[in-house]
């Protein structure tokens, strides 16, 4: 039988509830007794309470079904319009759920939940301005939606206004002091204000009211590995895994996943990348004591390393992403486990000499492109993906300019390694007479491997925290890596060296974004390097 429709009525009226979909988990957990059973024909009512119930319960898939059973049907609510565009923005529809909010707004102008779902569905599109302008909203209507501060304070981490965010996150479990949110938020600015020891504890506090949280025990492992607590730190760090759109593997296999090895017992073992390039240079080390384990090993890594993965003896045969999907036989694992599972510390690092090569033609060629500098060769690194740099990672790049301090004492060239993100610095750079002859061809030169062959003949590399860094510090090469007040956990809280990288000195800041004293300091030791070390 045909679904008959009921005469509309009028849209901010009547309202069959005032349910706010953003807080369902809250509703769930009280175990409400409800019926779920679908009997058409139903009134329009009937329609709305049954699909809430759905909701509730957690069943999306019939929740859904009858929320655009409704929509079809041409019935306008601004409710079923909050409540659709949240399964759509989980589902990845972030466009349609954008349009069913502005319509749900446009119902019913004093919607509060719609005004944050829409804060929260502009913030996941990287729309930060006008999220903060619907948090706002949201607040303004109903101040004690302890949620809308809380993500409204995430809008001001993102935008670099620390202070202002943890006024908000202090606001939110205020109003609400079983928030587990606001509290993982609250540690993350603590964190970043190298107040670690309350981080902690706020960590801590997020995850005793939500044992679930899989962002919290994230974050407190976090602190524990920035700490040198490996043990604590890498088994937390597993729950990245669980953390929605943040760290997602480079491929999805269909076998068997593991969590750890027994060495003895596994034949074949499929190692799928995850994050950046970076990491998949600093942990690639592993696969070749793999292989000396007897396990046969297959490695899914970004397509353009996997020149260097095969010159270096990493793998012979390095996969993509897609080839890794279709892998029948063995378990895999992801690349960032492996620390876990072969339980590296400082103390026992398994790998830390040298593991990344170029081929010896092209390390000759750049030798003889080199071979006319007279002074001298510094390559340099200053910025990462921006799209990163935001929260814990703001202010690991360094403005390109700064790099001028090195000449004040220093008879040196420099050797661009930049590419992509921060490359438009050069454009107005004050020492373009200082850089090779080649820069050009370097400029245009992409391939790691010979990237790779280009930093062999450079006499020290100087880099921000970047793949840059990693790559040198695998070749063994003398680099020096310049790190913001509170680094990533790998390189630890205090000292000039770290295990990972042996041939590596440490220049840390001592005041948060102040790195002319970092390049001071660089500047000294760099003269003492070219009196002492350097080529004449």
């Amino acid at each position: 039988m045909e679904f008959q429709k009921e005469p509309k009525r009028d849209k901010s009226k009547n309202l069959v509830t005032t349910f706010p979909v953003p807080f369902i988990s809250e509703i769930i957990s009280k175990n409400i007794n409800i019926s779920t059973d679908i009997n058409f024909p139903m009134s329009e009512e009937e329609i709305i309470k049954k699909a809430i119930q759905f909701h509730l319960k957690g069943d999306i898939h019939n929740a859904f079904k009858l929320y655009e059973y409704y929509i079809r049907n041409d019935f306008e609510n601004p409710i079923v319009f909050s409540n659709y565009s949240k399964i759509l923005k989980e589902k990845g529809k972030i466009n349609e759920a954008e349009k069913f909010l502005r319509k749900a707004i446009k119902l019913k102008p004093d919607f509060p939940d719609a005004y944050y779902n829409l804060g929260n569905t502009l913030k996941e599109q990287g729309k930060l301005k006008e999220a903060e302008i619907y948090f706002k909203k949201a607040i303004q209507i109903k101040p004690d939606l302890a949620e809308a501060y809380s993500n409204l304070g995430l809008i001001y981490e993102d935008l670099n206004k620390i202070k202002e965010a943890a006024i908000l996150f202090e606001k939110s479990i205020e109003i609400n002091p079983d928030l587990a949110e606001a509290y993982s938020n609250l540690g993350s600015i603590n964190h970043e204000l190298n107040d670690l020891d309350r981080a902690e504890k706020l960590f801590k506090r997020a995850i005793k009211l939500k044992p679930d949280f899989a962002e919290a025990y994230f974050n407190l492992g976090y602190i524990n590995l920035l700490k040198g607590d490996y043990k604590t730190g890498l088994e937390l760090f597993e729950f990245r895994n669980k953390i929605k759109n943040e760290f997602l593997f480079h491929a999805n296999p269909k076998i068997e996943r593991i969590n750890d090895i027994n060495l003895q017992e596994i034949k074949k073992l499929l190692v799928v990348s995850e994050q950046g390039l970076g990491d998949t240079i600093q942990y690639m080390r592993y696969l070749p004591y793999l292989k000396s384990k007897g396990i046969k090993v297959s490695f899914c890594a970004q397509k353009k390393l996997h020149s260097l993965i095969k010159a270096s003896g990493i793998n012979s045969d390095p996969i993509t992403s897609k080839e890794a999907n279709l892998v029948s036989e063995g378990r895999w694992i992801p690349l960032l486990s492996l620390p876990k599972c072969l339980h590296i510390t400082p103390r026992n690092p398994i790998i830390n000499s040298r593991y990344i090569y170029s081929t010896n033609e092209l390390v000759m060629k750049w030798k003889n492109i080199l071979a006319n500098e007279k002074r001298p060769i510094i390559g340099i690194n200053w910025q990462g993906n921006k799209n990163i740099e935001k929260g814990r990672h703001h202010g690991r790049s360094i403005p390109l300019e700064a790099f001028s301090f090195l000449f004040e004492k220093n008879d040196i060239s420099i050797l661009s390694l930049q590419k992509g993100f921060g490359s438009e610095q050069l454009k107005n750079c004050s020492f373009k007479n200082k850089f090779i002859a080649c820069q050009n061809e370097i400029d245009n030169t992409w391939d790691f491997l010979e990237n790779a062959a280009i930093i062999e003949n450079c006499d020290l590399i100087i880099t921000s925290d970047t793949s840059i860094a990693h790559l040198a510090g695998g070749m063994g090469k003398n680099v020096w890596l310049l790190l913001k007040d509170i680094p990533f956990w790998t390189w630890g809280l205090e000292g000039e060296s770290t295990f990972w990288y042996p041939t590596m000195r440490l220049f840390r800041q001592k005041e948060k974004h102040n790195w002319k004293e970092v390049f001071k300091r660089v500047s000294v030791v760099l003269n003492n390097e070219i009196e002492n070390n350097f080529r004449d």
